[in-house]
């Protein structure tokens, strides 16, 4: 049909602060210490679009990320770009980490996607799908929506909290794509 595929999920990403609550109440410690993440995915015929937010539905920041490959060398190119916005604060002191966590956590899912097209095609990993004769890549573009709350004191986000919602993503990709 001509109907995008779209799922929505949220996810509680724990909140990368210090845990310095005394109140020992299990229940409010897990809703003070968990930022709820909404990530919506809608699949076109020519783009695949995610929306990862945690600022009550607003979109963030916009990148982009086309993948090519080259059959001769065998390699597989991501070129990340920033559409609209930092996502930053312009008075932030760590604006140019925040800006590049944004572009790694595109390309992160961008690689998982394409790992995972290769996977459903039955080709090896390092199997070139699309060549730069035709301009075709293994994915079409993944245009991403990267709506982060700002971390308080000027904290990185987690390992664990940007291999979660990388892992969710992709995750809602593959039920998507299924």
């Amino acid at each position: 049909s001509s109907l995008p595929t779209s799922l929505v999920r949220t996810i509680q990403l724990p909140a990368d602060d210090d845990n310095d609550n005394t109140n020992n109440d299990d229940a409010a410690n897990q809703t003070n210490n968990t930022i709820p993440t909404t990530i919506i995915l809608q699949l076109f015929s020519d783009r695949i679009f995610l929306s990862i937010t945690q600022l009550n539905g607003k979109m963030g920041s916009l990148l982009v990320c086309n993948v090519e490959e080259s059959i001769i060398d065998n390699s597989t190119t991501y070129n990340v770009s920033t559409v609209l916005g930092t996502g930053v604060a312009r008075d932030s002191s760590n604006a140019e980490h925040q800006v590049a966590l944004r572009e790694v956590c595109v390309r992160r899912m961008a690689e998982r996607i394409v790992k995972f097209t290769r996977k459903m095609a039955g080709v090896g990993e390092g199997t070139i799908l699309g060549g730069a004769e035709d301009g075709v890549g293994p994915i079409p573009p993944l245009v991403v929506g990267l709506g982060l709350k700002p971390s308080k004191g000027g904290k990185r986000m987690s390992v664990e909290s940007f291999n979660a919602m990388v892992d969710a993503a992709v995750e809602l990709y593959e039920e998507g794509w299924r």
